[in-house]
């Protein structure tokens, strides 16, 4: 997973406006019935300006699993569900109206990654993806205003947050693995928790990352062989130099599954290169 950055986020003026009055009018119904109402026949998340400006920040991925897929559709995920959300046990409770029309509760998303949705490529029956999950840490309570989100302790990761999205890494089979030590017991239950609701064990991303993966070793065996050569050349400097600069570009955040690439130059001690 990569860090979002929300400050580089270019939003539609007119779109801001129209936010900032239904704001207001959410805000001044008295009864959650009437804000749920009032949500429902305001669905500006689905503007088309405010969609390009979500999908543009990270050049049209996913920001939970870093894929892209011309002929799938994407949603704009409210990372916290604005009507109503479930804990882990399942148990419902008010969702965060208050967010419904706040830009920086978006996430670009696949739908596998948004939507509940089987793995048709395995044998398991089960649903993986997020759909009004929000599940949070037991003894925390459910924020009720903006200024409370800061008391939470949400299981899901957050991609528009560094020290979370540095939580997720993979390994060689395309599996997402937690990149913690193993006494990090509530960011491994964090990794573990988001890699479910966000489907980010679907096989056909498994095996695009094992792809990924396997391209990004080729590269770095033709490093240390020509780096093992006694009478290395000119040209194999060069072609060295080449080779960094190609990692380099797959390790870019606006490149498919580059979270890939950064894991493996990890495995393989060369993660300095991304310092040039």
């Amino acid at each position: 997973m990569r860090f979002v950055d929300l400050d580089k986020l270019r939003l539609p003026t007119a779109w801001l406006a129209n936010a900032k009055k239904l704001q207001s009018e959410i805000e001044a119904l008295s009864t959650i019935a009437e804000k749920l109402a009032h949500i429902d026949a305001n669905p500006i998340w689905q503007d088309k300006t405010l969609f390009k400006a979500l999908s543009d920040l990270m050049n049209g991925k996913c920001w939970y699993s870093e894929a892209q897929d011309l002929m799938s559709d994407r949603d704009v995920d409210h990372f916290r569900p604005k009507k109503r959300a479930k804990n882990l046990n399942n148990v419902e409770r008010d969702g965060y109206w208050f967010l419904a029309y706040d830009w920086e509760n978006y996430r670009f998303s696949s739908i596998y990654s948004n939507r509940l949705r089987k793995d048709k490529f395995s044998e398991d029956d089960l649903s993986y993806g997020k759909g009004i999950f929000f599940p949070l840490k037991d003894g925390t309570n459910a924020a009720l205003t903006k200024r409370q989100l800061l008391d939470e302790r949400p299981y899901l990761i957050d991609p528009t947050k560094k020290t979370d999205a540095s939580l997720v890494s993979f390994n060689s089979f395309g599996k997402v693995i937690p990149n913690v030590p193993k006494a990090f017991l509530w960011d491994r239950e964090r990794v573990s928790a988001s890699t479910t609701y966000y489907h980010l064990n679907h096989s056909p991303l498994k095996e695009a990352r094992k792809k990924m993966w396997n391209r990004c070793q080729v590269l770095i065996n033709e490093i240390i062989q020509l780096c093992s050569v006694d009478d290395r050349t000119l040209n194999d400097d060069i072609r060295i130099e080449n080779i960094k600069k190609e990692l380099i570009e797959m390790s870019s955040e606006h490149e498919l599954l580059s979270g890939v690439v950064i894991a493996c130059l990890n495995k393989n001690n060369l993660s300095g290169i991304l310092t040039i």
